[in-house]
């Protein structure tokens, strides 16, 4: 390529080509693009002929878009073969043992290599997460024959929620499933399992252990809830995972270490890249120790890269090392743009970087100042960090400066080298180093915690609507560092007000009600501007809830205040997650069917309640009893009189019966909730007659055991002409009701329609 084409801009521009990948409603067909891939080599022909190669450049975009595309292409396809299927495979664990063999609980997932399906080898191995139900846990590096059911990762997609598709598709573990029946073939281990069985017996000594394993191997799968809490109210939750930092730190560690031994060693075989390469190198077996996990991988291809860089001397900046490691990442792995964690480092080094070239420090200098120099750092990092923090967690901590400037020291310098020196003395057999420096990791946490748990922490919440003037920080800092301020400061105004016109009131709806995807489960939140009422709070699983993973991420990023919760019966998958709502919203009313709940309004037949501008109208039960199961569900019409909602829990056959003889005509709704998620006992002729739904909305999970919806329920509904949407398919369902209109959105069809939110493999029964 002429000298003339400048290849940093040539790497942004492929980086620019990669980008579609995040937004992509659908792939393109393989005939699109073979299309687009010739008529980028007739491009290029052309520019090269007419010699006009500044244009050149621009065919990166296409290259990076192409690129990119190709490997979801070609991921999807590998993976599409063995979706929803019974095969016979073999394959190596990957997951390493730490528990002693044995677990308490129930099942655990855990992830294998297949190398072979039906007895076929495949050209590379496939990595599938499998539900582990034997107690006996297996080691990593044994082959296993496994006869499983395979699934796919479907998420719950929710406002505010973790897209667990994306995630999975980003680390290429999209295929999952449960196992059949398994034979071990080979019973051996590998290195990293090795390691792991010789420090097993010493770590698990320690009470802080979880810790231990998730900065020494990567694996967080130990940490328990009450520090996962107060890592994540203080902000330094990021120390816990291995990331560029931890990467870094240890090969800063190991090349001082080199520098120390080189007094040792004779003048004549000193050399300055010793220190260098023996960092790379111990960094290197750091993160193959920590599984060679996404971050740690993007950190040593990062540090390889500035190596080789440096040993070529090439004299480039800051930014154009940023810019082409990003462009080689991306080359080596396109999924990476798919990645929370790609887009957290990436741009936690570029403030960095801006932090160093706008703002370096020209005063406290000295030694005794590096406290004050530790929190203008702070300080600048948390300004430049909010808009991206936001976006990812939705809010900030009200301490995390302080957390993280007591916390960033400790485990930087304290714990995390004790731990690392563990495992090299362990590998030495030297015994009672092991326990020493397990004894100063521990006690270093120990007085963390202390402090940590003393400091009264507030989670920030933010709605979406203000993310966008979360940015002012970066302007703010520009404008300063500039003196803007001084010349332009209508323009400065200007900009001001365009930030903040989000956050203006548009056309609003009257009211607005949004089934979330909670998988099998219900909830539904009625809203009239920030304020909201739910009916029901979702399932409680073992070691969390839907309350907790979806509802409240959801009632944050839209920043409504909950002021009454409604309780349709007392099965687990709709009132679950009753106590933790309570927990975040004290102040909301209870009613429920139930006397065993300290109810402030009943929810029986002929009661009517007014909330702001809408009228709820309870139909059942006729009678409040000590306990409420599918047949005293809670039915509830709510109405602004001109549209309505019918909310039925999990009515069945008989109450609907009732209530047609009952209330008749009353019955007639906008939309309807599907009772009973669509099972067979529910959803009668009579009772969808007199409702005549113009939508019903249906909550239910993919994988559920009782194939709910039932096929039967829902070609009921086709016969009838009644309109239904499921969560399983279209996720989160939000309707908008305005003064003579209202409109509905699905999140995968409408609000964020994304190739990686399909539903991949095929429609079958179990929707």
């Amino acid at each position: 390529m002429p000298n003339s084409i400048s290849y940093d801009f040539s790497c942004l521009l492929f980086t620019l080509g990669c980008l579609p990948l995040l937004f992509l409603s659908v792939l393109p067909s393989n005939l699109i693009w073979y299309l687009c891939l010739i008529f980028l080599i007739l491009t290029y022909i052309f520019f090269y002929l007419v010699r006009q190669f500044k244009f050149i450049p621009l065919i990166f975009i296409g290259i990076g878009f192409l690129w990119s595309t190709h490997h979801a292409q070609e991921y999807l396809q590998l993976v599409s073969h063995y979706i929803d299927k019974n095969i016979n495979i073999r394959a190596e664990v990957v997951s390493l043992n730490s528990q002693n063999n044995f677990i308490e609980e129930s099942s655990k997932n855990i992830t294998f290599n297949i190398t072979h399906v039906n007895q076929k080898a495949i050209d590379y191995p496939l990595p599938i997460v499998l539900i582990w139900n034997n107690k006996e846990l297996p080691f990593a590096g044994q082959i296993w024959d496994m006869s499983v059911k395979t699934k796919v990762v479907h998420s719950y997609l929710n406002e505010g929620g973790f897209d667990s598709q994306r995630f999975a598709i980003a680390n290429r573990k999209l295929l999952t499933g449960s196992i059949k029946q398994a034979e071990l073939v080979e019973n051996t281990i590998n290195a990293r399992q090795f390691i792991v069985n010789l420090i097993l017996p010493y770590i698990n000594l320690f009470d802080f252990s979880d810790i231990f394993w998730a900065l020494a191997f990567g694996d967080r799968s130990h940490l328990t809830q009450e520090h996962k809490t107060v890592m994540f109210e203080t902000g330094i939750a990021h120390l816990m995972a291995i990331s560029g930092m931890h990467i870094l730190l240890v090969a800063y560690i190991a090349n001082r270490a080199m520098r120390f031994l080189q007094i040792l060693l004779p003048i004549n075989i000193i050399s300055h890249w010793q220190p260098l390469i023996l960092g790379w190198f111990i960094a290197v077996i750091y993160a193959w120790l920590t599984g060679l996990n996404p971050p740690a991988l993007r950190a040593i291809l990062a540090l390889t890269l500035w190596l080789f860089f440096r040993y070529k001397n090439y004299q480039i900046t800051s930014w154009q090392m940023i810019n082409r490691i990003i462009a080689i990442l991306l080359i080596i792995d396109p999924f990476m743009i798919l990645s929370e964690s790609f887009w957290l480092s990436c741009y936690a080094v570029v403030c960095l970087t801006f932090i160093a070239h706008w703002f370096p420090i020209k005063y406290f200098r000295q030694k005794r100042y590096y406290l004050l120099q530790l929190v203008r750092l702070q300080l600048l990092l948390t300004l430049l960090l909010l808009p991206i923090q936001l976006l990812i967690f939705n809010g900030i901590s009200s301490v995390s400066i302080v957390a993280n400037l007591i916390a960033i020291p400790i485990i930087s310098f304290i714990t995390f080298p004790a731990i690392l020196f563990m495992i090299i003395c362990d590998l030495l057999h030297c015994h009672y180093l092991i326990i020493w420096f397990g004894f100063i990791a521990e006690q270093s946490l120990y007085y963390l915690f202390i402090i940590l748990k003393q400091i009264k922490s507030y989670w920030i919440t933010f709605e979406h609507s203000y993310y966008l003037l979360s940015i002012s920080g970066w302007l703010i800092l520009i404008i300063w560092r500039l003196s803007l301020w001084r010349y332009y400061y209508i323009t400065i105004l200007l900009m001001l007000l365009i930030l903040i016109t989000p956050t203006l009131k548009r056309n609003q709806p009257n009211w607005q009600i949004d089934m979330l995807d909670v998988g099998h489960g219900l909830v539904v939140v009625i809203r009239q501007g920030k304020a909201a009422i739910l009916y029901d709070t979702g399932a409680k699983w073992q070691n969390s809830s839907a309350a907790e993973r979806i509802v409240i991420p959801f009632l944050r990023w839209h920043g409504l205040n909950v002021e009454g919760i409604i309780i349709s019966h007392e099965h687990n998958d709709h009132i679950g997650g009753l106590s933790i709502l309570q927990q975040y919203y004290p102040n909301a009313w209870l009613i429920s069917s139930t006397q065993r709940l300290n109810n402030d309004y009943l929810c029986k037949a002929g009661e009517e309640l007014i909330w702001n501008d809408l009228k709820l109208l309870f139909l059942w039960p006729n009678d409040i009893d000590n306990q409420a199961l599918n047949a005293e569900s809670c039915v509830v019409k709510v109405s602004d009189d001109q549209f309505s909602l019918l909310l039925t829990g999990d009515l069945e056959r008989q109450q609907e019966e009732q209530l047609v003889l009952k209330y008749r005509k009353l019955l007639f709704s906008t939309i309807l909730q599907i009772p009973h998620h669509g099972s067979n006992t529910s959803s009668s002729y009579a009772f969808l007659n007199y409702v005549k739904p113009t939508v019903s909305l249906g909550s239910v999970s993919r994988y559920n055991p009782w194939k709910l919806p039932s096929n039967k329920v829902l070609q009921r509904y086709q016969t009838l002409n009644l309109n239904y949407k499921l969560t399983s398919i279209t996720g989160q369902i939000s309707i908008r009701f305005y003064q003579n209109d209202w409109f509905i959105t699905g999140f995968r069809t409408e609000l964020k329609p994304r190739w990686y939110h399909d539903w991949f493999g095929s429609f079958t029964n179990n929707r």
